[in-house]
């Protein structure tokens, strides 16, 4: 399992490092920046916040500190902010509609794992639509409203670009009977 980042605007993912074997020195992670992966080891220095950064060979002193989900780096005599991403909630938020009829889309690139609807199909506010995956990380993509499943564009294995259409909705009115006036009510003799 990965963790994202967003650092000067752009998104990192820090993943575990392994031997291959499921096995890691504890503090070596591989971080990907722009999709390029390379490992590094960070341990602790001697001073509160100071850490010991090595890439490449190369060792760098860096001093950090953390407010919430934001952590300020400083390296060379700059101060980087590094902001810590939900990436189910960025998931989620990107494919939620405004309202009405909606198309939902693909919050980054992915596979889709499951569908769960078929076209046509009423879903209910809630009801799971499809199963996406983004670098290793299963997300939900559900109705968030109730509605009908006007398209359903891609079908499970296949790949997609962020932004992707992948269910289109159309709302659906709800109505309420009064007692008495449902039709399906049974009526004595």
């Amino acid at each position: 399992m990965g963790y994202d980042f967003e650092l000067e605007n752009r998104t990192s993912v820090v993943h575990p490092a392994s031997d291959g074997c499921g096995n890691a020195g504890p503090n070596i992670v591989a971080l990907s920046i722009d999709g390029v992966r390379t490992e590094v080891s960070l341990t602790p220095g001697r001073l509160e916040g100071e850490f010991i950064l090595e890439v490449d060979g190369r060792s760098e002193r860096v001093f950090a500190a953390t407010d919430g989900d934001n952590h300020f780096i400083h390296l060379r005599g700059r101060t980087l902010q590094v902001a810590a991403i939900n990436a189910l909630e960025r998931a989620q938020q990107a494919a939620a509609p405004t309202g009405g009829d909606e198309a939902l889309r693909a919050p980054m690139p992915g596979v889709v794992v499951g569908v769960s609807v078929e076209e046509g199909a009423e879903v209910e506010t809630g009801q799971l639509l499809l199963t996406i995956e983004s670098m290793k990380l299963q997300t939900a993509i559900v109705a968030p409203f109730h509605g009908r499943v006007a398209e359903i564009s891609l079908e499970a294995g296949a790949n997609f670009e962020q932004d992707t259409v992948l269910v289109r909705l159309e709302a659906i009115e709800t109505t309420t009977h009064e007692h008495g006036n449902d039709s399906t009510e049974e009526k004595s003799p």
